[in-house]
């Protein structure tokens, strides 16, 4: 998550010190502003190219600071460059000359400006104007499909499948060609071997780590949540079981009174029973479980060392067991000697094992395709686009580690109309719904906590507006969102508000942002919805519109 943002000198900014909240957070201000200043000011620090126009009029160099929680991915990046991240955040820092030339750190060590574009694909996903041009990529369609329908474990088998396959191709070429670098390749394996021994990964081990991870990662959370259920069934004062214990006794008494009561007794008492073994479970819960820091630091550095070696092999972490039994075999038979009948029967296992992986990937893409176009396709009609129709077509490609599909998004703005391919959609603004009907629909399934939205509004209003201001709130429940908007609607759903401003006096110009609190973010909702001169009737529906929002 992204936890603060320092500008200093940079364009028409002198100094900005602002700090961020989870949940929704809007940016709003009038033209010229210089809203997007503070997207590009977050660009430079994950590795966007620095200008020297960029520096503030009259100053020597701007500097912008932003800081991040750390999470595993970005942590073994760090561990590689061997930069300190033991207090759990990170400071990432662009200085800008007035030359144009730039430098950046982390945590205070110097690291290209490489490193912070790799770090910046485990933090945040900008998405802006012009995201449809992105959309029209076949490969970002093939990643959206796939994170959208949760493939990573059908990928990760087919990678691995993939792999063994070209792999028996290699040894059989291999040994069927000439064996003057049979020496060579037996010190390369040798030296990948030895990285991957050092690890000693396991089958299912990945899997394993991830998961535990993710719960580890939400003990507190776990403990408090069933701390709270063992106190109310049967810690607390009054608890349910001794309420439900006194009216057993209350109606076994009544129930010789009136025999009609004695289902009711029965069913109580059954349900005591149930309640009460719960009770126990889940303080045998409380007792028994792993979840400390501890055993989260022993995964989290056992998913980093997973991290490094993958990084240094030039693999995926999730492929270091199939690499090393892969690594192994050909050692094997480059030391044993080459049988070419054995090779070929290989290739012929290896190859029916990848069809067969790959088909599993294949129908289960398919599967998301539908959902997806049906889910897409419905988001349309409420951004003004009845009629209109998302169609996700999986077709077939040439094998590779990714399966043995092609994907492309096709839409129709109109009904009776055929779906063509995104990129052929002529009108633009039909381009930014539909790219925003898709990313609403694929971006929570994104692993990386933060969430940028620059101006992707633009070209709509009304009830459209409104659609897209819940849209973006409903994915804020489950990732950081930081919104650039100049619709009210949308503005009112945040959780959190920044007001842009620019001030001009004695010649200078300055862009400074505000966080707003009640009364002044209902007058710039109201200053939003009806321009400088603000009403009580506009203050009225601003009012109303926060509230809705927030019902």
């Amino acid at each position: 998550m992204l936890s603060s943002l320092t500008i200093q000198d940079f364009v028409i900014v002198d100094k900005l010190d602002l700090h961020f909240a989870p949940g929704m957070s809007v940016l709003s201000g009038e033209t010229g502003a210089g809203k997007s200043i503070l997207i590009d000011a977050l660009s430079l620090c994950l590795g966007a190219r620095a200008d020297a126009s960029q520096v503030r009029e009259g100053c020597e160099r701007a500097n912008i600071t932003a800081v991040f929680e750390l999470n595993p991915a970005a942590k073994a990046i760090l561990d590689e460059q061997s930069i300190d991240c033991s207090e759990g955040e990170m400071h990432l820092r662009r200085a800008i000359e007035s030359n144009g030339r730039s430098k950046a750190y982390i945590n205070g060590t110097p690291v290209p400006a490489s490193t912070l574009k790799e770090l910046s694909e485990t933090l945040i996903d900008i998405h802006g104007q012009h995201a449809f041009q992105t959309l029209a990529k076949p490969g970002e369609q093939l990643r959206l499909l796939d994170d959208f329908g949760q493939h990573n474990a059908l990928i990760q088998a087919t990678t691995q499948t993939y792999s063994r396959l070209r792999n028996s191709e290699k040894a059989l070429k291999q040994a069927q060609s000439s064996q003057e670098d049979r020496a060579a390749r037996l010190e390369n394996l040798q030296w990948k071997l030895d990285s991957l021994s050092k690890v000693a990964p396991k089958a299912g081990e990945w899997e394993t780590l991830s998961n535990d991870f993710d719960r580890l990662s939400h003990g507190a959370e776990l403990i408090e949540g069933t701390q709270h259920a063992s106190d109310v069934l049967s810690q607390n004062e009054n608890a349910l079981l001794d309420q439900l214990t006194q009216v057993i006794e209350k109606l076994s008494h009544l129930s010789t009174r009136d025999p009609a009561l004695e289902g009711v007794v029965k069913t109580l008492s059954e349900g005591e029973i149930l309640i009460r073994e719960a009770s126990y479970d889940l303080g045998n819960y409380l007792k028994h479980n792993d979840l400390d820091p501890d055993t989260l630091a022993e995964v989290e550095a056992r998913m980093s060392l997973w991290h490094e070696t993958a990084r240094k092999l030039r693999i995926q972490p999730e492929t270091l067991h199939t690499e090393m039994e892969s690594v192994q075999a050909e050692i094997k038979g480059l030391e044993e000697g080459f049988d070419v009948e054995k090779l070929q029967k290989e290739l012929t296992s290896a190859r029916q094992a990848y069809e067969t992986q790959a088909e599993l990937l294949t129908t289960a893409r398919k599967k998301a395709a539908q959902a997806l176009s049906k889910r897409v396709t419905e988001s349309m009609q409420t951004l003004s686009m009845q009629g209109g129709v998302f169609v996700v077509d999986v077709s077939g490609s040439e094998p590779s580690a990714k399966g043995s599909d092609t994907i492309e998004f096709r839409v129709a703005g109109h009904p009776g109309v055929t779906p063509q391919a995104i990129q052929k959609v002529a009108s633009g603004g039909e381009l930014a719904r539909i790219s925003l009907a898709i990313t609403v629909n694929t971006v929570e399934s994104t692993p990386v906590p933060t969430l940028i939205f620059d101006e992707v509004d633009s070209g709509i209003g009304g009830a459209v507006a409104e659609t897209v201001g819940r849209y973006l709130r409903l994915l804020a429940a489950n990732k950081q969102v930081l919104c650039v908007t100049h619709l009210p609607q949308v503005a009112a759903q945040g959780h959190n508000h920044f007001q842009v401003s620019k001030d001009i006096s004695a010649q200078t110009t300055r862009s400074k942002i505000v966080q707003l609190e009640s009364k002044a973010r209902v007058e710039e909702i109201a200053r939003m919805l009806g321009g400088q001169v603000i009403t009580e009737a506009t203050r009225t529906a601003a009012h109303e519109m926060i509230a809705s929002a927030n019902s």
